[in-house]
Order: C-alpha cells, then structure tokens, then sequence
C-alpha cells in the first residue's frame, strides 16, 4: 500500500474509464483525496527571492541567486457528470465492512483546501522544490505532507 495514496476512495464503478491518470497537484493532502472524469484546482503561490531582494549587487552563486521561499494556498475538486455533482470531498476512513467513518474535509464550499510553505532554488543546474502542506480545517494541525520535486511549476 502506497503511504502517499488514498485507496480508500474509489473511482465510480458505473463508469468505464479508458485512461486512469493523477491530474491535480493539491498540496496538504494524501494523492486521491477526490477523483472523477472533471476537476479544477487553484494554486497560489507567493514567491519571496532571498538574496535578490535584500542585496543589490550580483550574485554569482546560482543556488543563492535563485533561492526563494513561497507560501501557498491550493483549492480543488473532481466529481463526475455535470456541475450539480460539485460536492467537497470525503475522507473515508476504515474498510467499510466492519467501521467505516466519513469526514468532510477541510476547504472552503466544494473545494477541498490545503496550505503550506516551501523552498525553490537551483542546485546543478536543476530547479528543486520543497514543499510542507497542511490540510484546511485545522490551523497547522498534525505533521505536514513534504512534497520534493524537480521543476518550475506549482
């Protein structure tokens, strides 16, 4: 079992779906957190570049030049069918045969919500990201999803 994934919740059986892919990049929760044949996500990132900011002359270290720190926000959601299906997520908790517990999670309307903070910067000629995201609902509650990737995306 996958630490990263929720097995928990499961694609509509009464659909045939050719192609089954991850397509939203919400940060604060485990991968799955909603899925279906339609999403949207919002992110949002603040950017801050340290060393570029704060000293005016050139830097020539490339992992100094390029180092930022960055606050973020992501919203999001799937549903299938048409847009009177949009609902917030569920975080399904148990197998479902003896105990089975369903939360609303954290977000705001049908969105589905997390937050954090993070690192950019270069490092041999790589753009490397760092991210530590929450879940919305609980201020910094719990220990944080780390997120470690290489691009220049959200």
């Amino acid at each position: 079992m996958n630490p990263k994934f929720n097995q928990n919740i499961r694609p509509d059986p009464d659909l045939d779906y050719a192609f089954q892919t991850l397509a939203l990049n919400l940060r604060g929760h485990r991968q799955n957190i909603a899925n279906g044949n339609n999403n949207i996500v919002f992110n949002s990132e603040f950017r801050f570049p340290i060393f570029t900011t704060l000293l005016n002359r050139p830097i020539n270290n490339a992992f100094l030049r390029n180092l930022q720190l960055l606050q973020f926000v992501d919203l999001g959601t799937a549903w299938n069918g048409k847009f009177d299906n949009i609902q917030r997520p569920i975080n399904i908790y148990g197998d479902g045969t003896n105990v089975q517990v369903n939360i609303k999670t954290g977000g705001i309307g049908p969105f589905v919500g997390g937050y954090g903070f993070g690192a950019r910067s270069t490092l041999l000629g790589y753009f490397l990201r760092v991210d530590a995201g929450w879940p919305m609902g609980n201020l910094f509650s719990g220990r944080p999803y780390w997120y470690f990737a290489l691009g220049l995306d959200f």
